[in-house]
């Protein structure tokens, strides 16, 4: 048996090794070849996609960054834009401090908004109207207002402009000794009618036409007690009253016997500013003495 295996089957293991031998080399080299042929296939497709890439994503095409109107065929440039037109109707703007601003409104309408909606109803013009009064402010806050080129164009094109200021300025010498108020005051209105008259030259030089409605200052205590405050604030409103009396297209709107006897009624919660009572007295005693405006 054994010399059967040695002298026959020895030979036939011997050649079908050397055949699988043969196979195996060749798959392995046949892989090969798939795979490196793979890879570079791969590694040419990501260089043509790189060379694709050298732009950012993220930036703007030059014809994206190029004006959408760059001028005519014969390159002739666009003519600058015409300064804004007013909106058709009539335009009302409201200028100055909370009383402008309307704080203490449910309705965040203000005495101004309030006139404008009184008269919508007996206009058949649209109205416009837009407030730009800011808490707190005194009146030399307003004048730094018409530095504001934008804001200057919203004067330009008002029919009509509502303007409360003053009251903060007046505040400022509450505080002081009774002995040193009296100086201050003067010297106060002195500074503040020096400012209004600044305003008006820069508010004129816009719009000569526009009617301004000034408010007068109401008075918080009208007791005796409050004496010496409320002769300040009657002399105040005077002078006020006095400059704006001068002034063309312009009247003053008094509110100090309007809230005398209606302070519980027309005052908000904080004790300072008008509510919805007082804001609507307010603008139907403007209505009364504004013109027409058709």
């Amino acid at each position: 048996m054994l010399k059967f295996i040695k002298n026959y089957l020895w030979p036939v293991f011997l050649v079908l090794f050397i055949i699988g031998s043969g196979f195996f080399i060749y798959g392995v080299y046949y892989s090969f070849q798939i795979v490196s042929g793979d890879v570079t296939e791969e590694l040419s497709e990501n260089e043509v996609a790189d060379e694709n890439s050298d732009e950012d994503p993220g930036e703007v095409s030059t014809e994206d960054e190029i004006d959408a109107d760059p001028g005519d065929e014969n390159g002739a440039e666009t003519p600058a834009e015409e300064p804004a037109k007013a909106a058709p109707g009539l335009n009302f703007i409201s200028l100055g401090d909370s009383l402008a601003r309307g704080t203490g409104d449910d309705k965040g309408l203000g005495f101004s908004g309030r006139t404008v909606e009184i008269l919508q109803v007996s206009s058949e013009e649209e109205i416009n109207y837009r407030n730009f009064a800011v808490d707190g402010f005194q009146s030399l806050q307003l004048l730094e207002f018409f530095e504001n080129p934008d804001f200057l164009k919203e004067i330009g094109k008002a029919d009509g402009i509502f303007i409360s200021i003053g009251g903060n300025d007046l505040r400022t010498i509450q505080n002081l000794a009774s002995q040193e108020q009296e100086s201050a005051y003067n010297s106060l209105k002195k500074m503040y009618l020096e400012t209004l008259e600044e305003t008006f030259l820069l508010l004129r030089a816009e719009n000569p036409d526009a009617l301004v409605i000034f408010l007068g200052l109401y008075n918080l205590d009208y007791s005796e007690v409050n004496q010496d405050e409320t002769e300040f604030l009657l002399r105040w409103n005077a002078a006020t009253n006095q400059w704006i009396s001068l002034e063309e297209n312009a009247v003053f709107v008094p509110t100090y016997d309007l809230f005398q006897f209606q302070l519980e009624n027309f005052l908000s919660f904080d004790g300072l500013h008008p509510n919805d009572k007082g804001y609507q007295a307010i603008a139907e005693r403007i209505f009364e003495v504004l013109p027409s405006f058709e």
